[in-house]
This record gives structure tokens, sequence and C-alpha cells, in this order.
């Protein structure tokens, strides 16, 4: 029997309603659900309830329940076991997410049914150097973003790639993308969207005081280093898709690199990753 683990988000407020659909859903098809066990409780479901670090041993699948920051979380969780993941979106634009609420049973349908294909997805590998000493920090699917803090003074940030010098920006910050991550923060940042199957990153700056620095693409075998400038205030910080975040110190320096992990993402066989900009992000004929 397939074993399918349901990852929901107790905050979207149609939550409930959507996964009583989906359990339902997954018993017309002998498919047997786990779900991290903090969630079942929270959302009344104590029989599906499973240790959420022993999921991925068990589960051929991961269905999210939420936006984006909730298939980021999961893809990255299960990414070690090659657990494939698609997400029903309840948030805003869910542009990873794959099921819209109002093609819920549609989409489960073909879900359930096999039709869909997978994509491996670059992550991102990053280390602080800190006194000789390393810091490791959890994968990232989306981006690595080194920001200024609450002050309102620029950063001056080096980028160095395979060790060599490559620019100093004078800017707010200094993004560090993933094909996948390219339609988020770089996007809103003025950086390119990518197509995924592309095997590269893209640098974007965050507000650079210049007229001349723009978005690098480079090749995802490269290295990524970054340290930036001195400052009075010392107020610099790292997140990780935005969502774990890190203070620095004036001389971390910062490597970011290709892992060792692929994110899979399930998606349907008749859809592509043009048709989905198109419909996500409103473009017009």
């Amino acid at each position: 029997m397939q074993i399918i683990g349901i990852y929901p988000n107790p905050k979207k407020a149609a939550v409930s309603t959507v996964l009583k659909m989906v359990i339902e859903h997954c018993a017309k098809y002998a498919i047997q659900v786990l779900m991290p066990q903090d969630e079942a409780n929270e959302l009344q479901y104590p029989e599906f309830a499973c240790n959420r670090k022993l999921m991925p041993e068990k589960i051929s699948l991961a269905l999210t329940l939420g936006g984006d920051g909730t298939l980021l979380n999961v893809a990255k969780e299960v990414a070690p076991a090659g657990i494939p993941v698609c997400g029903i979106n309840l948030g805003q634009l869910g542009f990873l997410t794959h099921i819209e609420v109002s093609k819920l049973q549609a989409g489960l349908d073909q879900l359930f049914a096999g039709a869909y294909r997978i994509e491996e997805r670059l992550m991102l590998e990053t280390v602080i150097i800190r006194n000789k000493e390393t810091i490791q920090l959890p994968p990232a699917l989306n981006d690595v973003v080194v920001t200024k803090g609450g002050f309102s003074r620029l950063i001056r940030l080096n980028l160095y790639i395979d060790n060599q010098f490559t620019e100093t920006y004078p800017a707010d910050g200094l993004i560090v993308a993933t094909s996948t991550g390219s339609t988020g923060y770089s996007l809103s940042a003025g950086g390119p969207i990518i197509s995924p199957n592309l095997k590269v990153t893209v640098i974007t700056p965050i507000c650079p005081h210049s007229l001349n620095l723009r978005s690098l693409i480079i090749s995802e075998e490269e290295e990524v280093k970054i340290s930036f400038q001195a400052t009075t205030h010392d107020d610099v910080a790292l997140t990780v898709d935005g969502q774990k975040v890190y203070s620095l110190m004036a001389d971390d320096n910062i490597l970011v690199r290709r892992s060792a992990l692929r994110a899979k993402l399930v998606r349907f066989l008749e859809s592509g990753f043009y048709e989905t900009l198109h419909s996500k992000l409103r473009r017009e004929d």
C-alpha cells in the first residue's frame, strides 16, 4: 500500500477543510496517510500521527498544504531520503505549489494515478567561516541572502567566484539564488527569471548604490564567497530561504556552493515551467 505524508500548515485558514477532503480522497484510493505528530494532534487527526523525523523513512510521497514556505521546508526535510514533494496551494502566489484548491479533486486523481514527472532542483550549501572555524547551515532551495539589519546605511560586500575577486557591491545586500529561487526575492530585486532546466545560480544585488551593478549568472559548479567590510554598526545578517536568520560578524566569510542534495518536485505531465510562469505571474499576451 502506498503511504503518503501530509504536511499541513495549521496557520492557513482553509487548512482543516482541505485536509478533510485530501484524507477522504486518499481513502478512496486505499492510500495510507501519515502526518507529523504536532500537526496531527492540533488538527484533530491523532490516528495519523507520526514522529516527524521518522516520516521520510516511511512515506513514498510528501504532500504539503500551505504556501511556498511550507513546501520549501518540507522539500529540504525529505530531500536526504529522495522523497518527491507536491504542494496544494493555500497561500497567495504559490509558484512552487502545484495543485490549486479549485482543482483539488482532479489534481489528486492525477497524483494518485502517477500521471506526473519529477523535476530535480538544485539546492545550495552554505558555510560561514569564522575564526578558522566553520559553521554549517541548512541547505537552501530558493536562496541565500546577506543583508543589512535595521540600520539605513549601506554595507560593502565583496564577491569572489571560485576565489577570484569579482566585484564590490555597495548595497543593501546580496542574493545568491537557484533557478528555482529566481522567481522569488531575486525577481523582486530586479533579477532575471531562469528556467529550472538550466544548471546555474544567479547573484543579484539588493538596491545597489551604482548604475552598473546588475545580476550575475554563474554555473552551479562555481563556488561563491562573500565577505563584507567592517562597519560601525556590524549589523549584518544571513538568511536561508527567507526563514532561518543568522547574525554575521565583520570578519566572517560566507561560502555558497552546490549541495549534494536535490529537491524533487512533482510536476504534472501536461504543464510546464512557462505555463506556470504565465498563470502565476499573471502575464498578459
